[in-house]
């Protein structure tokens, strides 16, 4: 029951700042449904270790095995990229497949990166229940490329829940000797490129994490910060921290190796060999602007930038921007002010570079970009925006 709900709802073909100035583009979700959250345990105490990237990869692969198994059965999920985890809504039918494919990726993570993915999921009805609510509008982004936005505190309320009813210890104690890959679908699963710089040496990158105070504001608060940002940064183009010329292929042994290990959880030489050259083959398709399957080199990497997850909106505002210090400084002044309103908390942290992970389903229209700042971007945001929260 309601299996397509979300296949079969309207994208809108619409900016953000429209949607969010009018409630009657979100809809309940049925149920039915269930909501699943990703989050890496420790991931602060791992990004001081200088381990960002793993982060990323790890983080972008819990959604990437939901979105496989949700394409095995032809039907469309929602998701939401959080740096250091992640959110994916699926009916009812689609949730032990999907758990088992992240329990699989899970213990692939901790056997390889020693980095330990809580998982746990929670039905719509449940929320609903426990007094809170989800709405949801689908946003066009490309032919094959749709956007979630939720507003409500719904997913926020699943997330606090799954993190206090996870049991550490019993989970490591399974035999991580004895793991059943089996369910494991991380394919399309790609990290090839170098950190990526700002646009312009005289930029930085900014990740900034938005919460309304009140679930009732959401709509003129974040629709106010999202005026804000085009009027300060200007519009999601120019504060974008991809641009074409600074995206570099790398040819990494360590990165490919760890694309190979979270992939397959051992050594294959045949997958390393075909990593390699399709990276060189890559330089020479971006150089030379060649055109593949229809599609040359330069409107690859435009498509990339317009299709990198830079904002996400699940409840509170996740976005990544580019810009310089003067921009943030007046635009952290405008942030301080609304804050001491009582409107809204915010948390943010300047990196030098981004970093992504990719989803390839196909190079032509339907191929997806999870960014973060170098340095555990979103992370760090948050251990702004968590003693906020937590004030009376």
């Amino acid at each position: 029951m309601h299996v397509n709900f979300y296949t079969d709802l309207i994208s809108l073909p619409i900016p953000v700042n429209e949607l969010l100035s009018n409630q009657k583009y979100f809809v309940a979700l049925p149920e039915s449904w269930c909501v699943i959250v990703t989050d890496i345990a420790n991931s602060t105490d791992a990004v001081k270790a200088g381990r960002s990237t793993d982060i990323n990869l790890i983080a972008a692969g819990s959604l990437i095995a939901a979105l496989n198994v949700a394409k095995e059965f032809k039907t469309e999920i929602p998701y939401f990229f959080g740096g250091d985890g992640g959110i994916v809504i699926v009916p009812e039918s689609l949730v032990e497949k999907v758990l088992a494919g992240l329990n699989a990726h899970r213990l692939n993570s901790l056997k390889n990166f020693s980095l330990d993915l809580r998982i746990g999921s929670v039905t719509v009805a449940d929320i609903t229940r426990a007094g809170h609510e989800i709405k949801l509008a689908k946003v066009f982004i490309g032919p094959e490329i749709n956007k979630s936005v939720v507003i409500g505190g719904g997913l926020k309320y699943a997330e606090n829940i799954i993190k206090q009813q996870y049991n550490n210890e019993e989970k490591i104690k399974e035999d991580l000797e004895t793991i059943d890959l089996s369910a494991l679908n991380l394919e399309g699963l790609e990290c090839r490129w170098d950190k990526v710089k700002p646009p312009n040496k005289n930029l930085e990158v900014v990740c900034l994490l938005v919460e309304a105070v009140q679930i009732k504001d959401q709509l003129v608060v974040y629709n106010n910060v999202i005026k804000k940002l085009d009027e300060v940064y200007g519009g999601t183009k120019q504060r974008h921290p991809l641009s074409v010329n600074r995206l570099i292929l790398i040819n990494s042994f360590k990165k490919f190796q760890k694309e190979m290990l979270l992939h397959y959880s051992k050594w294959k030489v045949g997958y390393l060999a075909k990593v390699f050259f399709q990276t060189i083959i890559g330089k020479i398709y971006f150089k030379f602007n060649l055109k593949l399957n229809n599609l040359k080199g330069g409107e690859y990497l435009s498509q990339l930038i317009e299709f990198s997850d830079t904002l996400t909106i699940d409840g509170r505002i996740n976005t990544i921007i580019s810009g310089t210090k003067e921009n943030r400084i007046q635009f952290l002044k405008y942030l301080e002010q609304e804050e001491k309103k009582g409107l809204l908390y915010f948390g943010h942290h300047v990196s030098k570079e981004s970093i992504m992970t990719c989803y390839i389903q196909n190079r032509n229209n339907k191929h997806i970009h999870f960014v973060d700042g170098s340095d555990g971007g979103y992370t760090e945001a948050s251990r702004e925006l968590k003693p906020k929260l937590k004030k009376p």
